[in-house]
């Protein structure tokens, strides 16, 4: 099995990745839905800070608490059945061998961390009973603490970072090949990996994934998120979205994004320099271009050129574009050549 995957900043257009690299018959492709349980917070990587690199008796225990409460909310509900939309009951299966698989030992137990997860009101409820002792019964023994929590589960957990990495590598695996592929061998799996320290994030695969990092003019990002999708996302004051925008860049000075599994590349060249970009990105990914059988069918440039220069319809965001052309003059995308 070999991943591909693309890492976006929000609004960028890596979906033009996904679209055009699900138009090869080898490529299986989980669509346009993200699967961010790697990078999120509480996701994997969080595990391993809490598990490896800062264990504790407290910390390390509860990330497996809350990494399960994230894959309940991705598997969905009634409402958006999420990941299970993919991987069916597997998604929890898998997920729940993987935290099993973590778990040196467990016992019945608690700290206050399990009780603060659930809200104030379910902690208050359940310390109110102890304020109420100490005031009368135990007055006289302020060091007793009555256990409302007698059923809950503290887990103990300090794996090695060769273990961890190890049943990491085996749970991505298994869980995406719980999914009936046709024989392609190639997945493509949109947002797995974030666009910033990749070299952590590849560790959890073995070199068996290549990550595409899409960046577009920020006139455009900025003009699309405040007129457009109006979402409030990201800031909407253009001398604070300059900000952000170097903020969220500003590990491209130290990080090299071109390598064998990392490759940055431009939204607007994927349209305006179309052959050549997309020529480069089949050699980089090994794809065959024999198999290219619906070529323009899901990414067509024709269609999302429309989404470029949209600075220049919206009148109204003139002082606006000046400000982001005078502070991030180094990201723009020159239209003109």
């Amino acid at each position: 099995m070999r991943f591909i995957t693309c890492s976006s900043y929000y609004g960028t257009g890596s979906s033009a990745i996904t679209d055009f690299v699900s138009e090869f018959d080898n490529v299986y492709s989980f669509t346009n839905e993200e699967f961010r349980f790697i990078q999120d917070p509480d996701g994997i990587s969080d595990l391993e800070f809490n598990l490896v690199e800062c264990f504790n008796r407290h910390n390390s225990g509860h990330s497996l608490k809350r990494f399960k409460r994230l894959v309940d909310f991705y598997s969905g509900n009634v409402f958006g059945k999420k990941y299970s939309n993919f991987f069916g009951d597997n998604w929890k299966k898998v997920s729940y061998e993987y935290i099993d698989s973590l778990i040196d030992f467990s016992y019945h137990g608690w700290w206050m961390y399990d009780l603060y997860d659930r809200g104030p009101f379910f902690y208050f409820r359940k310390r109110i009973i102890n304020k109420i002792l100490h005031l009368t019964l135990w007055r006289n023994n302020h060091d007793r603490v009555l256990n409302t929590m007698k059923n809950e589960v503290t887990y103990c957990s300090h794996p090695s970072e060769e273990k961890f990495l190890s049943l990491t590598r085996e749970f991505i695996y298994k869980l995406f090949s719980s999914v009936n592929f046709d024989s392609k061998d190639i997945v493509l799996v949109d947002q797995l990996l974030p666009p910033n320290n990749l070299n952590r994030y590849l560790r959890y695969f073995d070199n068996n994934i290549q990550t595409v990092v899409v960046d577009r003019d920020p006139r455009d990002l900025f003009v699309l998120d405040k007129y457009v999708w109006k979402d409030g996302i990201i800031p909407n004051d253009p001398d604070i979205f300059c900000k952000w925008f170097e903020y969220t860049r500003s590990h491209r000075k130290t990080e090299n994004l071109n390598t064998d599994q990392i490759h940055f590349i431009r939204f607007e060249d994927l349209i305006y320099d179309y052959d050549n970009t997309t020529r480069e990105l089949i050699d980089w990914l090994k794809l065959d271009s024999s198999l290219h059988s619906r070529p323009r069918q899901s990414f067509n440039p024709d269609y999302s050129i429309k989404n470029t220069k949209v600075w220049r319809k919206i009148p109204e965001c003139k002082n606006e574009i000046k400000i982001i052309e005078n502070k991030l003059s180094e990201y723009l995308y020159n239209f003109d050549v």
